[in-house]
């Protein structure tokens, strides 16, 4: 999802009454209280900084996460518990 896009998102869901991202929730893996939680867009569930990434917290939809487009940015590459940033 693009930079743009989310922008836009955040500002229609503002103007439309939709329902809006929580300032703080419970990560839904370890149940910790957190504020801004991140938002996995696969899952659609909300986990502290050390289950954000769809691979830390067993995300049911990890295949869609593997076979995501290329995005605009660098890609990363994860392989024994490192990222490699590929230019």
């Amino acid at each position: 999802m693009s930079f743009l896009h989310t922008i836009r998102q955040f500002f229609s869901s503002i103007f439309t009454g939709e329902e809006k991202t929580p300032v703080h929730a419970d990560c839904a893996l370890c149940g910790r209280r957190v504020y801004l939680p991140y938002h996995c867009q696969y899952c659609n569930r909300y986990f502290c900084g050390e289950h954000r990434l769809p691979f830390n917290h067993d995300c049911r939809n990890i295949d869609a996460w593997k076979n995501r487009g290329s995005s605009a940015g660098p890609a990363t590459e994860y392989r024994e518990g490192k990222f490699r940033v590929r230019k």
